[in-house]
């Protein structure tokens, strides 16, 4: 996008110039890309709705922070685990079979849940396989969103995916309760079913772009020194472009980010619950506002502005938002979530396309699976080692060593004289 755009137009199409029209490959909002959002939508209903999953622990069961914390990790972890795995999948060649039959797994564990009564091997098996789905298809949609968007707004495309799936938070968790409370949780699980089995359907309609080598970083007249070129990053393996030390920075930072982001999302729940709170879903609501706002009127920010300069500031962000959650009371649930919201709304995307910086499609899945690992790992180390932390102590000091964790990953932060080069 030239720099004469301002974030508020980052979700139109730039008007043809007196000149020439603009080229086709500089559109973002295409078919195939409006559908694959579609697409990102629906399953992330099927996926926001067990963000809900603690507090029908602690409600349905009486479950501790420990039991807590490894029921989120359970899930999170397998899908770390398969990681090599799924982004073979992903760049073995058409990836929309990966989005087909991931939703179609999903859709079943979820159905599944309605049968489940008890904290029972069964239970923590299907948060596992849960998981892997969620790591296959996210996983997937973001890779063809890459493939789909201008070398230019690569950003703002993983920007405006993962805000697709910020609406579905905000929606499915306050409807979730609302439901769960008249109707019961086996109505809400097979509603989350339905929704990834819509997400299936839909995803035989992508048309995903003609396979190539092309890398996404922009063309220039000469390479940057320290840029590795599309032609010699085109047979470079996977592990040999996540081991690169200027997007291994990118690689920490967002472990951290998904360290403080699974102890505010797991343990803010109980912690208000137990503080009087009848009602937990104004957090989400506050975090998908704000989130969803960043993503549509500053979608273009990181990629004007410098993304590591964005993520600078959005970890910083991160980390205060941790550190006065603290503090917390059911009245502040709201403004915490926005908070946080804001901070990961900046700091997921420019990390993310820092991470996708002169990838050859061929490798693009992998590294893409890599980088969700990494924020999905630090979310479920962190949260089952500070479930039994909090059971110990309380959830007070899980707050601030999360917010002390995401500071001190700044030093990790790759910078632009040094890092990789757009």
């Amino acid at each position: 996008m030239p720099p004469s755009s301002s974030p508020s137009s980052s979700i139109a199409l730039e008007p043809p110039s007196p000149s020439s029209a603009p080229a086709e490959s500089e559109l973002l909002l295409t078919k195939p890309f409006v559908l694959l959002l579609c697409v990102q939508f629906c399953f992330g209903i099927a996926f926001s709705v067990f963000f809900l999953l603690p507090k029908y622990l602690a409600r349905e069961f009486h479950a501790s922070s420990a039991v807590i914390g490894a029921v989120a990790a359970i899930s999170l972890l397998a899908g770390v685990a398969a990681t090599p795995l799924l982004g073979a999948v992903i760049d073995r060649g058409a990836r929309r079979p990966a989005i087909f039959y991931g939703a179609l797994l999903n859709a079943l564990c979820a159905a599944a849940f309605a049968a489940v009564h008890t904290i029972s091997l069964g239970f923590y098996l299907l948060r596992a396989v849960q998981g892997v789905s969620y790591a296959l298809v996210f996983n997937a949609i973001v890779t063809i969103a890459a493939d789909l968007a201008p070398p230019k707004k690569l950003s703002q495309a993983i920007g405006l995916c993962g805000a697709a799936g910020m609406v579905a938070n905000s929606i499915a968790p306050a409807t979730a309760e609302i439901i769960a409370d008249q109707r019961g949780w086996g109505l809400v699980f097979l509603l989350a079913a339905a929704a990834a089995l819509l997400a299936a359907l839909l995803s035989l309609g992508i048309r995903e772009p003609r396979s190539t080598s092309h890398s996404l970083t922009p063309a220039s007249p000469a390479n940057t020194a320290g840029t590795a070129s599309p032609a010699n990053t085109a047979g470079t393996s996977a592990l040999a472009l996540i081991a690169d030390p200027k997007r291994t920075g990118a690689f920490l930072c967002v472990a951290a980010a998904g360290a403080a982001f699974g102890a505010l999302f797991t343990f803010t729940q109980p912690l208000a619950l137990s503080l009087g709170a009848s009602k937990v879903s104004g957090f989400f609501l506050g975090y998908t506002l704000c989130a969803l706002s960043v993503r549509l009127f500053l979608g273009s920010l990181a990629d004007n502005v410098g993304r590591e300069r964005v993520a600078f500031a959005a970890l910083v962000l991160y980390g205060l938002d941790a550190c006065m959650t603290t503090a917390l009371r059911p009245s502040l649930l709201i403004a915490l979530g926005a908070g946080l919201g804001l901070a990961h709304g900046l700091l997921y995307p420019a990390l993310n396309a820092i991470a996708a910086e002169g990838v050859p499609r061929a490798r693009r899945g992998a590294v893409m699976s890599y980088f969700s690992a990494c924020f999905y790992g630090g979310f479920a180390v962190w949260v089952y080692g500070l479930g039994w932390l909090a059971k110990a102590t309380g959830y007070e000091l899980v707050f601030l060593l999360s917010g002390l964790l995401v500071w001190g990953s700044l030093f990790c932060l790759p910078r632009r004289d040094k890092g990789l080069q757009a």
